[in-house]
């Protein structure tokens, strides 16, 4: 008897091991329906455009532009929100007259196509080289802060190892998904069924000669702040973490993350 119920077990195990790797890429962009990023809400002065990606789809951004010899912020949202759920900082920081280009994703926000790492990446690099264009006036790499907020983070880091730029704003970030992945779910191989959607920032964070400040909560359940300081670890200096007591993973804002990220954008100069 207990053999036949070890085997049952063993075979719900591996079941449920082939359902982590089916639907890996469903869990991972758990995009909200219902919010549409065609229009800005609560950023005083952006407006929605569109850029031609790698392959002519057109992804949505929302564009502030930025004041003369002021730095432009190239924002990635996180993975279970919208660019509205991000509005309130976005118009803090182009309140500082810094320009502001944030990504909406495929999927999220009504826009179609299907996400993964190697198409947000594809996305990210298309942006950063059409930015001038997009602006309407040259964006020095001095100039380019990437900022980026959980799953974001991790495509700030990704695009920080493939283009150049004057500082890196990690809000809430992981070491690598496979090991959030572990923590959510520690009876999984995680790290061994996640081929595909590896963003694995660890691996190339200490390849970037850019400022970083990483920011976390200690009360954060989604990724947790040793998720954060892992990272912290393994980035060069000029590096800073910034830890806030109580935050969670969406209320980083309301502990004044948004000061802490403009002082540090506006401690990086530029030319």
């Amino acid at each position: 008897m207990m053999i036949y119920l070890a085997m049952g077990l063993a075979a719900a195990w591996l079941a449920a091991c082939v359902g982590l790797i089916v639907f890996a890429r469903t869990m991972i962009y758990p995009f909200q329906p219902g919010f549409s990023a065609a229009r800005p809400v609560g950023v005083p002065g952006a407006r929605a455009t569109t850029f031609s990606a790698s392959d002519g789809m057109p992804i949505t951004i929302w564009l502030v532009a930025p004041a003369a010899g002021r730095p432009t912020v190239l924002y990635f949202m996180g993975n279970g929100g919208s660019l509205p759920s991000h509005a309130p900082l976005l118009a803090e920081i182009a309140g500082q007259g810094f320009g502001v280009v944030a990504l909406n994703y495929r999927g999220a926000g009504g826009a179609p196509g299907k996400p993964s790492q190697a198409v947000l990446t594809a996305d990210a690099l298309a942006l950063y080289d059409q930015l001038d264009a997009i602006v309407g006036a040259p964006v020095p790499a001095t100039r380019r802060i990437l900022y980026g907020t959980s799953l974001g983070a991790a495509l700030a880091v990704q695009l920080a190892a493939e283009r150049p730029s004057a500082g890196l704003v990690l809000e809430s970030p992981f070491n690598r998904l496979c090991e959030v992945a572990q923590f959510h779910y520690p009876i999984f191989p995680a790290c061994l069924l996640l081929p595909y959607e590896r963003w694995a920032s660890g691996d190339l964070i200490g390849r970037l000669a850019v400022p970083v400040l990483i920011l976390h909560g200690d009360a954060d359940a989604t990724i947790p702040l040793s998720q954060g300081r892992a990272l912290f670890a393994a980035a060069r200096e000029p590096k800073r973490l910034i830890v806030y007591p109580g935050a969670g993973h969406n209320d980083l804002y309301l502990h004044g993350s948004a000061a802490d990220a403009i002082a540090f954008i506006e401690g990086l100069g530029g030319d």
